[in-house]
């Protein structure tokens, strides 16, 4: 599939750390975004979250705040700890 340009408005501050956080991990802020976007397509199936990952659910949750307010650290192991916890009560 071709790929096609995308024009995004970001706040200067989030745009360097975005480009410094690809840099750190070997890729692109448009990579970055693709496959993050990937990941939602992937993970969100129902439209009231169920099904979805601790994260994702926890992105939507923040973004409906008004946050996050990056940057902020996430510890995924223990994420994926509590969203397989919840699981398999």
């Amino acid at each position: 599939m071709a790929k096609q340009k995308l024009t995004l408005a970001l706040e200067p501050d989030l745009i360097a750390y975005g480009k410094t956080y690809a840099a750190e991990r070997g890729t692109s802020l448009s990579e970055l975004l693709e496959t993050y976007l990937a990941q939602l397509r992937a993970t969100s199936p129902l439209p009231d979250g169920e099904g979805t990952s601790a994260l994702v659910r926890r992105i939507r949750s923040e973004l409906a705040q008004g946050l996050p307010q990056a940057p902020h650290h996430v510890d995924q192991k223990s994420v994926r700890l509590d969203y397989l916890s919840s699981k398999n009560p």
